[in-house]
């Protein structure tokens, strides 16, 4: 299924929808307000689906993505001397992220097969996303996908 993620110009509290190809909201993507860290829920039809929470006081980026309470994966920036890269352990197993996503083009595989493509809608004053999902879990990925934009903007700021 193919998704369209678009970011707002203004992020203090950015509540948004994900639409699917045929341009209908189907996830909405709460962020928590006046929290230190990234902190929000993917929710369907009024469902918590997932939650995500930034680990603070860390070198690096990690955050944990929560179902039902329980912890289901974690994500961890890990640097190496040449680019940034990510490490996905979750209940699926180890993801891989694969591309270059701080030019917004990357792909995420499971055991080597490609289950996400991103990439960034070009001459648009925010950041929006094609993505395509080949993946049971559609929702589990664009949590993945909206902390990716999350660690994106963070380096942005930095530099």
């Amino acid at each position: 299924m193919k998704y369209y993620m678009k970011s707002k110009l203004f992020k203090i509290k950015e509540d948004f929808w994900i639409k699917n190809q045929y341009d209908e909201d189907v996830y909405f993507v709460d962020n928590k307000f006046l929290t230190f860290g990234l902190q929000f829920d993917i929710l369907k039809n009024n469902r918590v689906l997932y939650s995500v929470k930034e680990k603070l006081l860390t070198f690096m980026s990690n955050y944990n993505i929560f179902e039902n309470g329980n912890v289901v994966a974690e994500v961890n920036q890990k640097f190496t001397f040449f680019k940034d890269k990510l490490s996905v352990t979750s209940k699926y197993g180890d993801l891989d992220i694969q591309g270059d996503y701080f030019d917004y083009n990357y792909e995420i595989y499971q055991g080597g097969r490609s289950i996400a493509r991103v990439s960034k809608e070009f001459f648009a004053f925010t950041d929006n996303y094609f993505i395509d999902i080949d993946f049971e879990d559609e929702a589990f990925v664009l949590a993945l996908v909206v902390i990716i934009d999350n660690i994106i903007d963070k380096q942005k700021n930095r530099g």
